[in-house]
């Protein structure tokens, strides 16, 4: 079975107050102080919907082939990323394997201003700890912990019946 995630990472307190704006965010803890937003098929549509329908059927008028996500759904990202890192850092990353192929893409903001692109997980998370000041804890980070094309939905599901049972 593959894997594939596409998932914002933070800190666990900054990324809870985006529920206000976004409605479907589910905020999973990781380690320490470090969290992450997986990016479900629900909130991939919020953030393309901020954009405005102009905007993204403009943005997605030029592709040739359908993709998933779509440039309107990244652009939401981008845009997204930037937003929510004024004061804090924020990435976005996309991992993924099928086969002997694999990709780790990672996009950092920071106070608004997007540093890397095409990044990994582990630069990702030294510029956490090392310039963003994270408590990143010591624990192991399994983001393949859930597999298949739907990652996000079942991190996000466990992470609600983890909720409504009262855990932490």
């Amino acid at each position: 079975v593959g894997f594939e995630l596409d998932a914002f990472l933070g800190r666990v307190s900054d990324l809870r107050t985006w529920t206000n704006a976004l409605p479907s965010v589910v905020v999973c803890e990781l380690t320490g102080e470090l969290g992450m937003v997986p990016i479900t098929g629900t909130l991939f549509e919020e953030l393309r919907a901020r954009l405005g329908e102009e905007d993204a059927k403009r943005l997605d008028a030029n592709q040739r082939y359908t993709t998933y996500p779509s440039p309107s759904h990244l652009e939401g990202v981008r845009r997204w990323g930037a937003q929510a890192s004024r004061g804090t850092a924020v990435a976005y990353l996309s991992i993924g394997e099928f086969g002997d192929q694999s990709h780790e893409d990672a996009t950092l903001w920071h106070s608004g201003e997007q540093l890397l692109t095409a990044g990994d997980l582990a630069t990702t998370l030294a510029h956490f700890r090392e310039r963003s000041g994270f408590d990143i804890g010591d624990g192991r980070i399994d983001l393949e912990k859930y597999r298949g094309e739907n990652a996000a939905e079942q991190w996000a599901d466990a992470r609600k019946k983890a909720l409504a049972a009262g855990d932490a």
